[in-house]
């Protein structure tokens, strides 16, 4: 939705099949005509983008002609479900799909790099962090041992085991937010389960020192598909992290750790389990300072600059501006 609102902002054009929620026989023949109007509607030379995966068939019909008809298509990656899950069939066709086009905007390096392993000559721009069009948290938090992950919880089944985490660091307290929770999640002492808040008003309800970033079944390392995928994306909940004022705590092997690096907004671990040499480490000074260096930041989140400086790098390359 906030890609959506960028892309409108930026001065681009919606593209809104009729009766989208009505499945008859009329209807999608009403979208079929829609489709054939609007391929004939938009000239050779526009610039269309569309956001990846695209799960409804008349959209990729659409988006399939308006390509070999010599629109200029602009493919937004916010997810590759093959790599997410593990299923190599599905990875082939969405490398296929993906073979329709030359443009694409990328998460980061590490996804850059793996589409140009499948598309040598594709051009490529990089968002570094989704945006968020929310208000940013401007008032400093405390250093403390509480920890908060927002997201989907029953696809992180790792949360099951934070008992076994606390056992190496009493002090620990954990603050999980969003779908999904589990019953074994919630059970665990020093974890908190606070509901599901929209997005939008989230940053400023979290409580909490830290953001977590981790993925997958196991505390230990981040395993399986989703572990795997995690040296590839940008997650939305860093940038959440980011305008909530909430230092991030990352793999070192995934692809938010160059960020948490480069511009020292919080630390990398290999494992949970190093939770407490880790937080050990840090200073209130160097909490504090992990917390200035995020303003910057949060501000461009907030304002959708990652996507409209993608979309003016591809732009470029394109030769014309809309």
């Amino acid at each position: 939705m906030d890609a959506e609102r960028i892309l409108l902002a930026e001065g681009y054009s919606p593209i809104l099949f009729p009766h989208q929620d009505d499945f008859s026989i009329k209807a999608k023949i009403n979208r079929f005509l829609f489709l054939l109007k609007t391929v004939s509607k938009i000239k050779k030379g526009a610039v269309v983008v569309f956001l990846f995966p695209v799960y409804a068939a008349m959209n990729r019909m659409l988006i399939k002609r308006l390509a070999r008809k010599g629109v200029k298509p602009i493919c937004f990656l916010a997810d590759i479900n093959g790599l997410k899950d593990g299923d190599q069939a599905l990875l082939t066709k969405e490398i296929e799909f993906f073979r329709l086009f030359n443009h694409f905007i990328v998460h980061n390096e590490g996804m850059r790099q793996w589409l140009h392993q499948q598309l040598p000559d594709a051009d490529t721009s990089s968002i570094e962090f989704f945006d968020f069009l929310a208000k940013p948290v401007v008032l400093n938090r405390s250093f403390s041992r509480e920890i908060v992950f927002a997201g989907n919880l029953q696809k992180s089944l790792f949360l099951e085991q934070l008992s076994e985490v606390r056992k190496s660091c009493p002090s620990l307290q954990f603050h999980l937010y969003g779908p999904g929770v589990t019953k074994k999640m919630k059970d665990q002492e020093g974890v908190e389960w606070h509901g599901v808040i929209n997005a939008h008003e989230l940053p400023s309800k979290l409580k909490g020192s830290f953001g977590l970033l981790w993925d997958g079944d196991s505390p230990g390392v981040p395993a399986g598909s989703l572990g795997h995928y995690m040296q590839y994306i940008s997650h939305h909940k860093l940038s959440l992290y980011i305008i909530s004022r909430l230092p991030v705590i990352v793999p070192y092997f995934s692809a938010a750790a160059q960020f948490v690096e480069k511009y020292k907004i919080g630390f990398c671990i290999a494992s949970l389990f190093e939770l407490e040499t880790r937080l050990k480490g840090i200073s209130p000074e160097d909490y504090l300072q992990m917390q200035n260096n995020m303003t910057i930041l949060a501000e461009g989140i907030s304002k959708g600059d990652g996507l409209k400086r993608a979309l003016s790098e591809v732009e470029r390359l394109l030769g014309n501006k809309k």
